[in-house]
């Protein structure tokens, strides 16, 4: 999985594809292939501001499961979209997701015992993989999205892992910006393979105080720290 993956391979369910462009808002668009070169991450000051955020919050690593909880948040997190809204957790997943294609995982965050974001992983031998998050939509100022990103991050440099591929955004602005936030990326050329990708800074992003440790079943991240 992980030659794939080098090649800008990617799979949702049991379908695996290969694409450098989409229909976006009914035009043709142009996908940017990102990965996130883990020795040289480290988290922006925005992105300290979201660990902060969220120091409350009981982070659990498992097994994914799909389950009425978490199709629940999954269809209100949904409706947040107006472009390539998805059909169904299990599209994404498929029949069998802990196991194949590779080694699947879930990140599950919970404010006491109410589940509040959930996020799915792929791994492999060398590089983990996001395959899809969501989060409830009362909680959106948490900004969860990039918290569970990070927070797999953070786990992949734990194993020892080289990359973190985020999935696609696109050449032109969109809702997927987000991704272009981090340092280390790189983007897939076609025509010569990955090149270190200019990270796009982030503005206007609201201060948050909060200096607790963040609680989680798991060794504690490198950068996730009180």
């Amino acid at each position: 999985m992980d030659q794939l993956w080098s090649g800008a391979w990617w799979f949702l369910g049991t379908t695996f594809f290969r694409q450098n462009m989409i229909v976006w808002r009914g035009k043709p668009a142009e996908l940017l292939h990102l990965r996130i070169a883990l020795p040289r991450f480290y988290p922006s000051k925005s992105q300290r501001r979201v660990i902060r955020r969220n120091h409350d919050l009981q982070l659990t690593i498992r097994a994914p499961v799909i389950d009425d909880e978490r199709r629940l948040i999954f269809n209100r997190h949904k409706c947040r979209f107006v472009e390539g809204i998805p059909e169904s957790l299990d599209d994404f997943l498929g029949p069998s997701p802990g196991v194949h294609p590779v080694q699947g995982l879930e990140f599950d965050l919970r404010d006491g015992d109410r589940l509040v974001a959930v996020s799915y992983v792929a791994q492999g031998e060398t590089a983990l993989a996001s395959l899809y998050g969501f989060f409830d939509p009362d909680e959106a100022d948490r900004s969860l999205g990039i918290f569970t990103m990070l927070l797999e991050i953070a786990h992949a440099r734990s194993c020892g892992l080289r990359y973190y591929y985020p999935g696609y955004s696109l050449e032109s602005p969109s809702c997927m910006d987000y991704k272009k936030h981090f340092f280390g990326l790189e983007s897939y050329e076609w025509d010569s393979g990955w090149r270190p990708f200019i990270r796009q800074p982030v503005v206007n992003i609201r201060d948050a105080a909060g200096r607790a440790a963040l609680i989680q079943t798991s060794q504690r991240p490198d950068f996730i720290s009180a």
